[in-house]
């Protein structure tokens, strides 16, 4: 088939297969039972009924291959999507629906969806009338272009760094998306994202005559998407946690004892060592002398921290220390000197998740 990729297996059924048709959705699985009967199971409502749609048509050249037909009347999918959607925010709690594990976005917003946060009024308005939901599933419609426009704002919501691009992956993943929406338009589709297509198209430094009509058609609107706009926690080694922007990118050196990260102008480099036996965090911070200028102490619980400043060419450095006994992290934060505010604040937070 088409757009898809499957693997094959033999159990106590006849036959099973499993078919993934999209790859931010779980795999369709085809079963054929002892009696020759076909069964298909698939996760749709990951992205809605345009991809449940998609899905049928792509089924429907094998199924009349094989000479089976539904042996039931399809339910409209979208009630269905919208109605489970809505059990999902029957609770007191942040909901989180739809997002990917790589990153973990830091957002007070009741509920998170694959395409944006949502206010409390929204979750109030999806129980009362589930199909309010509808703008929550990135592929809602059916027909040309919205497989484009849907995939463009999953990359666009949870993917795309709102920055320069920083390497050639960074790069491909934003020409991609506009590549996408360029496709979504060519097929009629109306309702495109024209901020943030314009800004997209500045940060890959696009100023052809196509760059200009996006330009135009986004005017002074305000860019919005993204959740990589916000702020995002990072797992660190010895059980730290730190928070710092979502458009950083990161990576593990000296096999895996350093993180790296950066957003193209401003950087941290972390490491964390454990003094075993010693259980008096402000002694083991003391142990390391005053090397520049302290700029701020703290004390939290168990918890104590300093941060010293120097300036190195044109970088404004804060080397930041944390300890909670027998742990310490050690953290360096390069920037401007107008960035120190956030290196602080970065620095504060480092905690430890045990």
């Amino acid at each position: 088939m088409k757009g898809a990729s499957s693997r094959q297996a033999q159990t106590n059924d006849r036959f099973v297969a499993e078919v993934t048709f999209h790859p931010k959705a779980p795999p369709a699985r085809l079963v054929v039972n002892s009696e020759a009967e076909l069964s298909v199971k698939a996760q749709t409502s990951t992205l809605g009924p345009g991809y449940h749609a998609s899905v049928l048509a792509k089924l429907e050249p094998v199924l009349d291959e094989l000479d089976f037909v539904w042996a039931e009347p399809e339910p409209d999918p979208a009630a269905g999507m919208c109605k489970w959607l809505a059990s999902e925010l029957a609770t007191d709690d942040q909901v989180i629906i739809g997002l990917s594990e790589a990153r973990t976005f830091i957002c007070d917003a009741p509920v998170m969806t694959p395409l944006g946060p949502r206010d409390e009024a929204w979750r109030a308005a999806v129980l009362a009338d589930p199909m309010k939901a509808a703008d929550a599933f990135p592929w809602w419609k059916s027909g040309n272009g919205y497989r484009d426009l849907a995939n463009a704002l999953l990359a666009m919501w949870q993917e795309v760094p709102w920055r320069e691009p920083l390497d050639n992956a960074e790069t491909d993943l934003m020409e991609q998306v506009e590549v996408q929406l360029a496709a979504a338009k060519a097929a009629g589709v109306t309702e495109l994202p024209y901020p943030e297509w314009a800004e997209l198209l500045g940060w890959l430094g696009r100023d052809d005559k196509a760059a200009t009509e996006i330009m135009k058609l986004a005017g002074d609107r305000k860019a919005t998407i993204g959740y990589r706009r916000l702020d995002m926690e990072i797992a660190l080694s010895g059980g730290w946690v730190i928070q710092v922007p979502a458009a950083f990118a990161g990576r593990w050196d000296d096999e895996d004892a350093r993180y790296l990260a950066s957003d193209g102008e401003r950087a941290i480099e972390f490491t964390s060592l454990t003094a075993e036996n010693e259980t008096n965090s402000q002694k083991l911070l003391d142990v390391a002398p005053e090397s520049h200028q302290v700029i701020d102490r703290f004390t939290d619980g168990e918890r104590v921290g300093r941060a010293e400043a120097s300036d190195e060419d044109d970088f404004h450095l804060v080397h930041g220390l944390v300890a909670h006994a027998p742990h310490v992290a050690i953290l360096t934060l390069k920037g401007r000197k107008s960035d120190e505010p956030w290196a602080l604040k970065t620095w504060r937070s480092l905690r430890r998740e045990d």
